[in-house]
């Protein structure tokens, strides 16, 4: 009986031991796995942190980089060309020649913004002078203009759209220019609105043609025994520019 008693007691005792053993075998790696998960823990958290820092840098980079908001974008090309016109239209039940001349600032190639002026070739003879000298009733016209071109993938031919606003004079005066534009008894101011077409091909990268047609429409023809309608007319006619485009 003593005997049984002591065999149970070392085997307690055996067992005892052997989980004492297997608990402290087991710390080293449980401190082990612990100390690992605290690093990859502290790493990851390092990563994000870095990230976060670099995802930061580059918002700010990117912000003063893109500065307020502009009209037309970054990547505005500004040109500009200076050009002839000459056009077939008819004025006072008379045909002739509308010559000039227009030139433009040209946006990101397409919007072209500027100024052009034209006169009549053909003057209608107007009463002689008290001096007995001839007279003739001269004409022009000009203002502001705005025009955009329509391009095609890959073709140096394109159209081109647009009108001119302003306004002009008829000038009753003499071969000298004596009685010139100014004289309120001797011209007839209007005002004028001209839309136009053009078919462009650019010869160069700084020299193109165009073939245009138009139409001329006034206003305030009332002086001088003239009416719109003496004025108001079609234009067909070419045009040749210069410049960058």
């Amino acid at each position: 009986m003593t005997r049984m008693f002591s065999t149970v007691n070392f085997a307690l005792v055996g067992l005892i031991a052997a989980l004492s053993s297997s608990a402290r075998a087991a710390e080293p790696a449980l401190s082990a796995n612990a100390s690992a998960s605290v690093t990859g823990a502290a790493s990851a958290n390092t990563g994000d942190a870095s990230s976060a820092s670099s995802a930061e840098a580059a918002n700010e980079e990117s912000g003063e980089d893109q500065g307020p908001p502009l009209l037309f974008g970054k990547s505005l090309d500004v040109g500009g060309y200076g050009g002839l016109d000459v056009a077939y239209s008819r004025m006072f039940g008379r045909d002739g020649v509308v010559a000039g001349a227009q030139g433009a600032v040209l946006i990101n190639h397409r919007l072209a913004l500027g100024i052009a002026g034209y006169g009549w070739s053909n003057p209608l003879d107007g009463p002689a002078a008290p001096n007995g000298d001839a007279r003739r009733f001269e004409t022009g016209y000009g203002g502001f203009t705005a025009h955009y071109s329509l391009y095609f993938d890959q073709l140096p031919i394109y159209f081109t759209v647009g009108a001119l606003v302003g306004a002009g004079a008829i000038d009753l005066t003499d071969e000298d220019h004596s009685d010139g534009f100014g004289d309120r008894q001797s011209e007839d101011v209007f005002a004028v609105f001209q839309p136009d077409v053009a078919v462009h091909a650019n010869l160069t990268k700084w020299m193109r043609v165009g073939l245009t047609a138009g139409y001329r429409l006034t206003s305030g023809v009332d002086h001088l025994g003239f009416q719109e309608s003496d004025v108001n007319g079609l234009m067909v006619g070419g045009q040749i520019q210069f410049g960058a485009f």
